[in-house]
């Protein structure tokens, strides 16, 4: 009778999360993201057969560095100042969480060492020399207004580039990091009061609503000049980012992110389709 009780009382206890929010609170949002931008970029992708392999090493990759960071993001943190519920999720499961990364990480290490070439194990190195580096100075400066947003957005790209099988184009890396540090600039400004109540004090925090609105429109007017295509995901991103922060006043931080990270996986699928 009292393990029944003792049962019941934990599974009432038990946080539960709307389901729209498990994408964005497991970090699995991230990966869908980059995977998307891969098919995009890699070249004549419906006349070769798909490289399922450098997908799931994106993929898992990209989890792993993400869950890192928001793992590392409570690690000294009160529950009283977790107000996302991203980071309520990974505090509730920290340890789960900590030993799921370590099962996952060893297999993917051996099996990206199995599969892939010695220069793309040698800038797969490089990358998480720059994570790992990304990660202390982030956690040291966090609260002097680290760069935390441009970091993010140049790392994200360039692990999302860098498994292609052509050389790296600066112009496919500037443009990708870009309307990522887009996606991190709109997201920021969102949170700012979620990132306030953490001790986070990001460098854009000085950027109004109104100035933000400036930003994405300067940057809609750039992709639609410098993009030429059937399809420009990157003017699209823009101008539906624009329309979402202009609206952001009416919508959850919370449900914000979940639409924001949706366009960003779908439109590069959309454009994908249409360029083939």
């Amino acid at each position: 009778m009292k393990c029944k009780t003792r049962n019941t009382f934990l599974i009432k206890n038990m946080k539960r999360y709307p389901i729209w929010s498990y994408l964005s609170i497991s970090a699995m949002d991230a990966p869908l993201i980059s995977i998307a931008w891969y098919l995009y970029f890699a070249p004549n992708l419906l006349n070769t057969s798909l490289n399922t392999q450098h997908c799931l090493i994106l993929g898992v990759s990209v989890w792993l560095g993400y869950m890192a960071d928001r793992l590392f993001d409570i690690r000294f943190k009160k529950e009283a100042q977790l107000i996302s519920l991203r980071h309520q999720f990974c505090k509730e499961n920290e340890f789960k969480l900590w030993i799921l990364w370590l099962i996952i990480l060893i297999p993917i290490t051996i099996f990206s060492l199995n599969t892939l070439n010695n220069d793309k194990i040698f800038a797969g190195l490089i990358l998480i020399l720059f994570i790992l580096l990304y990660n202390c100075i982030n956690q040291c400066f966090s609260r002097k207004r680290f760069p935390k947003e441009i970091c993010v957005a140049a790392l994200f790209s360039y692990g999302t580039l860098f498994l292609i099988e052509n050389p790296l184009k600066i112009e496919e890396f500037i443009h990708l990091t870009l309307i990522c540090f887009l996606n991190c600039l709109i997201l920021t400004h969102k949170e700012r009061q979620v990132d306030k109540l953490m001790g986070i004090n990001s460098w854009t925090n000085p950027f109004t609503h109104r100035s933000i609105i400036i930003i994405l429109a300067l940057f809609c007017i750039y992709f639609l000049i410098a993009y030429q295509g059937r399809f420009n995901p990157f003017f699209a991103i823009c101008l539906l980012c624009l329309a979402l922060h202009i609206r952001s006043h009416h919508i959850d931080e919370e449900r914000f992110r979940i639409i924001l990270e949706f366009l960003y996986a779908i439109i590069p699928l959309l454009a994908l389709i249409a360029k083939n």
